[in-house]
């Protein structure tokens, strides 16, 4: 055992699906959560299922994997909405890309898609780019041009972006939406090193980080 000292620890344990009083009556996975098929439909007739409950369509990892978010499923209850008197849903739920907020202090940072250890969990042979940079260009004083963290999770054999995250003392968390995005088109390292980004020097540089850090795990030098 190892003693550290530490200000602040923050355990995030997880969630376990309450699900038992269901049995022998909806079928449940290895885990206890409720499966459904690709409309959300449970084995019984007339009875569908979403939320924390379900593991929905990850669309990074192209499974179904546990995606427990307030976001999620109201997603999940819009498409059931627009489906639910269809004798066959004209279409499956699309799928999920995932993602969260942690504001703490004044440090602000985004998680979209999933880690490296959830692509290998879905078997997918993934790497973890992380870049980090002045978010203006670098004339800029650096009382005035904060720091930018970004890492990028790919799948080495495609290149396709499955997950990133950003974090900054600036707010850059609309970022995450772009990371989102990028992972629910199934953009790759090459599309979103090219991407072409507005720029002011006030608020952004010729490159934007997002560009940056795509190049970065790509292996190219700065232009």
């Amino acid at each position: 055992m190892v003693n550290i000292k530490a200000d602040l620890v923050i355990v995030a344990a997880g969630i376990v699906a309450n699900t038992d009083w269901l049995k022998d009556t909806i079928n449940l996975n290895q885990r206890g959560y409720i499966e459904t098929d690709e409309y959300l439909r449970t084995n019984q007739k007339d009875v569908y299922a979403l939320g924390d409950a379900i593991w929905p369509l990850s669309i990074p990892a192209n499974k179904r994997m546990p995606i427990p978010s307030a976001v999620a499923a109201r997603h999940e209850a819009n498409y059931l909405v627009q489906h639910l008197f269809e004798k066959k849903p004209s279409r499956p739920f699309p799928g999920l890309v995932g993602g969260q907020l942690l504001e703490f202090g004044d440090v602000h940072a985004v998680v979209s898609g999933f880690p490296q250890k959830s692509a290998e969990f879905a078997g997918i042979n993934a790497a973890t780019s992380i870049y980090i940079d002045h978010l203006r260009p670098d004339f800029i004083p650096a009382e005035d041009n904060p720091l930018g963290y970004v890492s990028l999770t790919y799948n080495k054999d495609t290149h396709q972006i499955l997950g990133g995250a950003v974090m900054s003392k600036y707010d850059i968390t609309a970022q995450g939406n772009v990371l989102s995005l990028a992972i629910g088109h199934k953009l790759t390292l090459e599309d979103l090193a090219e991407q072409d980004f507005f720029f002011s020097p006030s608020f952004d540089r010729q490159w934007n980080i997002l560009n940056l850090a795509a190049q970065h795990a790509l292996g190219l030098h700065k232009f």
